[in-house]
């Protein structure tokens, strides 16, 4: 067990060696008298005196060269908590500023009408960062806190373990992430794994120390060879070999399924320096020392990270045909890299909330009515997740949570153009409206004016606006409506500006449906003959699995047996139908993608040779999305007789005058 004393006294050796002046010492000192006198006779978990908490708390502030009302709120933080001593007092003794700090980082313990234990945690997270949001340096603390919370977590339940170990890595260690607190996120991520999944951070732990033996030698002479160069350039430098934290580890492990010995970047290299041009100087060095490995470069200092982190990045060949990373910054980049914003007290740039605009969208937040859980997930899903950004067709610039698909990005521009929302082109390509987005990616979103949302699109979208916005538009339509919408929405006269009034898609869909060409129809509990027609949400088609829905004022539409859209529905089960393919034997069922010439000629070229050839139209669709003034893309699914091959098929529409391409679906 840690003795306080020892504590104490690395305490004011760490303040001395940082040179605090002798009042601020002495304020501190101040500070652990009264919180030492405050917690006597309290334990922790470990049967520890209950000081050893705030003291190493207050230490590793110190260690980050924070000023004296932090390290005094680390002493005090859970003064008023445990004990009876009021925020009052703290504010007679040691001023406003500390007391606002010790009160921004204290728990609420008692919520009105929200007795849940997820209520008050949410709450704490709300109150916390509101404190955050007038003074960064509430985090910093709590951060502080947490990490040496973490280290003693042992000491608890195996329930609380892991409880706490998931919140931390939901919440706080992604916001030391955002903060630029690149040393508390890397504790607070391995604590957390070492918790949730103690075998895996063993076997990494372990796999790393073996690894490490092999690989010093060769750090060593690639090193040497480092310094040599440096040398003859006459730059000052510092070289540190670096170790991939266990969590980096195992989510690189878990994200690209790789074997904890395919992981080759465990170990690295990182180059200190005193300016920018020195770092590309040095950068050029390395790279005539060693063969670069293609596309592993990233230049984070002409484009840093969004928490402010800077560096050049670089992966070499070294001995034995081995892969080397390479890291090379200079000495002010290292130390904001390794403490964010804390490190502005350290280079006194007087900015105590640094370039943090994220903070922003806080403020916004609690201006709206959220729940505590509510509150809690947009946190962790919108504002504390890993960020990319995406450009408009025009160019504008929106940043967007790491997962965030083409339709949340609809609903970011404007709640209209995701409700309206028909399709997505990233980089002038058309994809999937659940498509995630990548970083730097130009996104164009089409509408149409009858398009509405879906209520599948709860299952596509990630960020919590997004869901909100479309749980709102479904909340304002009655029962009747909302399910129109999301089971088959209303077809725009505009999907079929290229069709005659005698083949639009809905008499399309009904000709199909009854079956009046022998070959194709449907057995609804048994019973043939009766009038239905096709979703539009899920396109079945043989040999699909089928149910029957029975609509209100539609009558019976065919589904997809695992079509999501049509699950949503609350009263399913009491409406679902058997169905099952009715097909005359001796055909197969065949599915095209096409390019075809915008107008009706296309259709009655298609039309006249599968009646010719004695087939069937099982589905038929043009996205107008695509349309230009020399095609539109066409999806067609057909029942053609066995004996007539699909080659020759694909050949013949070739072959039709309004066909541009035929490809296999």
């Amino acid at each position: 067990m840690e003795n306080k004393e020892k504590i104490y006294d690395d305490l004011i050796k760490c303040l001395n060696e940082n040179e605090y002046p002798k009042e601020d010492i002495e304020f501190i000192k101040k500070a652990y008298f009264l919180a030492d006198k405050q917690h006597t006779g309290q334990k922790r978990a470990s049967g520890e005196e209950y000081i050893i908490h705030p003291l190493s708390v207050a230490l590793y502030l110190a260690k980050m060269k924070v000023d004296r009302e932090m390290i005094a709120t680390g002493l005090l933080h859970d003064v008023v908590e445990d004990t009876d001593y009021t925020l009052e007092q703290i504010s007679e003794q040691f001023g406003e500023s500390v007391a606002n700090l010790v009160n921004g980082v204290t728990k609420i313990t008692t919520l009105k009408n929200s007795p849940t234990k997820s209520d008050l945690k949410a709450e704490t997270i709300r109150k916390m960062l509101l404190a955050m949001i007038e003074d960064i340096r509430v985090i910093i603390i709590k951060l502080s806190d947490k990490v040496h919370n973490m280290s003693t977590l042992c000491y608890v339940s195996e329930e609380k373990q892991k409880r706490t170990a998931k919140e931390c890595l939901e919440i706080y260690a992604p916001l030391a992430g955002k903060l630029g607190l690149g040393v508390i996120k890397s504790q607070l991520e391995d604590l957390s794994l070492q918790a949730l999944k103690p075998h895996i951070y063993e076997e990494i732990i372990n796999f790393s120390k073996q690894r490490e033996k092999e690989k010093k030698g060769q750090i060593a002479e690639v090193t040497k060879k480092l310094q040599q160069k440096l040398e003859k350039a006459n730059l000052k430098y510092t070289i540190k070999s670096r170790t991939k934290h266990a969590y980096s580890v195992y989510n690189k492990m878990r994200k690209f399924n790789k074997k904890l010995e395919d992981v080759f970047d465990l170990y690295g290299i990182r180059i200190i320096t005193q300016t920018v041009e020195d770092c590309y100087a040095v950068f050029g060095m390395v790279h005539s020392l060693f063969q670069p490995v293609p596309g592993r470069f990233k230049d984070y200092i002409a484009n840093p990270k969004s928490n402010g982190y800077k560096s050049l990045h670089t992966t070499v060949m070294v001995a034995k045909r081995t892969a080397l990373e390479i890291q090379i910054r200079t000495y002010e980049m290292d130390q904001m890299n390794e403490y964010g914003v804390a490190a502005h007290w350290y280079y006194k740039t007087g900015e105590k909330n640094g370039d943090l605009k994220w903070l922003e969208e806080l403020k916004n937040m609690q201006t709206e009515s959220l729940s505590p859980a509510e509150y809690y997930q947009t946190i962790r899903d919108d504002i504390l997740r890993e960020e990319i950004y995406v450009f408009s067709p025009k160019g504008d610039i929106y940043k967007m949570p790491q997962g965030a698909t083409a339709l949340d990005f609809a609903y970011k521009v404007h709640t209209q153009i995701g409700h309206r929302c028909r399709g997505a082109k990233i980089s002038g390509k058309i994809v999937p409206l659940g498509k995630a987005l990548k970083n730097g990616a130009i996104v164009e979103i089409i509408t149409g004016k009858d398009a509405c949302p879906k209520m599948e699109w709860l299952s596509l979208v990630k960020t919590t606006d997004a869901k909100k916005k479309i749980r709102a538009f479904f909340a304002g339509l009655d029962k009747q409506t909302a399910e129109q919408q999301t089971v088959q929405p209303p077809i725009s006269n505009k999907q079929t500006d290229f069709t005659t009034e005698e083949f639009t898609p809905k008499r399309l869909g009904q000709s199909i449906s009854v079956a009046d060409n022998r070959r194709i129809s449907i057995e609804i509990n048994g019973e043939k003959n009766l009038l239905f027609s096709f979703a539009r949400c899920c396109h079945p088609v043989p040999p699909d699995n089928i149910v029957g829905f029975v609509s209100r004022g539609r009558g019976i539409i065919i589904h997809r047996e695992n079509c999501e859209s049509l699950r949503s529905q609350p009263d399913y089960h009491e409406r679902v139908l058997n169905a099952d393919w009715g097909r005359i034997t001796g055909s197969k069922t065949y599915s095209f993608f096409m390019k075809v010439v915008p107008t009706n000629k296309h259709y009655i070229e298609l039309m006249s040779y599968i009646k010719k050839k004695k087939g069937s139209v099982l589905d038929y669709r043009l996205d107008e999305s695509t349309k230009n003034e020399n095609e539109i893309d066409c999806y067609l699914s057909v029942d053609m007789p066995a004996s007539i091959d699909e080659h020759r098929i694909l050949k013949d529409l070739r072959n039709l005058p309004s066909v541009n391409f035929v490809g296999k679906r």
